[in-house]
């Protein structure tokens, strides 16, 4: 699917943030697909992306692929697990450093035998205190809570089984400070303040 034009790249207002965006655009597509296949990777997709969204860490690694898993970024800095047991120690991390809390802005949605595609805008909440060590991006408050958009497409490869089994994801360049919003304390959500892995 798409939407039938190109999304102007700016922040999300966050009146209009929802974590299960993607989630639900898939669910939408998915009652226009009829080969089993493609339902198949399509619903592990949707799974994969309603777990995210709730930071529900047992069943986001209940969707991957025990067999294999093949990661790669380009034009960002983030890692690249190369298995199970990487991918569980960089799901845990996403969630407990609370950069889980995403609004995939979908601008083109295109499922395969073996692969999905999924093209927009990534409007992502990160801790002050985290752009500095990640991003090399200094803030004035690092107590605060930022917004970051970036153009992204993510390839989603599926196993024999239907389980994801790597995702390829390519940005339009590293972040710079163009790309970050600080949000007033009354437009963060409350998720924000609910870690689920939070001791």
């Amino acid at each position: 699917m798409y939407i039938g034009h190109i999304l102007e790249n700016k922040p999300m207002d966050m009146k209009n943030f929802d974590t299960e965006a993607v989630a639900k655009v898939a669910r939408r597509h998915l009652e226009t697909i009829k080969e089993p296949r493609r339902r198949q990777v399509l619903q592990n997709f949707i799974d994969h992306a309603q777990a995210e969204a709730s930071g529900d860490y047992e069943a986001l690694m209940a969707t991957c692929s025990r067999k294999e898993q093949a990661y790669a970024t380009y034009g960002s800095q983030f890692g690249a697990p190369q298995s199970y047991a990487e991918l569980e120690t960089h799901y845990r991390g996403l969630i407990e450093a609370n950069i889980y809390i995403i609004h995939f802005e979908v601008e083109k949605l295109v499922v395969g035998d073996d692969a999905l595609a999924v093209e927009g805008l990534v409007h992502q909440l990160y801790p002050g205190a985290l752009l500095e060590p990640l991003f090399q991006i200094a803030v004035d408050d690092e107590d605060a809570v930022y917004q970051i958009t970036k153009r992204t497409c993510v390839f989603f490869t599926f196993d024999e089984d239907g389980m994801g089994s790597g995702e390829q994801a390519y940005s339009d360049g590293p972040l710079t400070k163009e790309d970050i919003i600080k949000l007033a304390p009354d437009e963060v959500p409350e998720l924000f303040y609910n870690n689920p892995l939070a001791s």
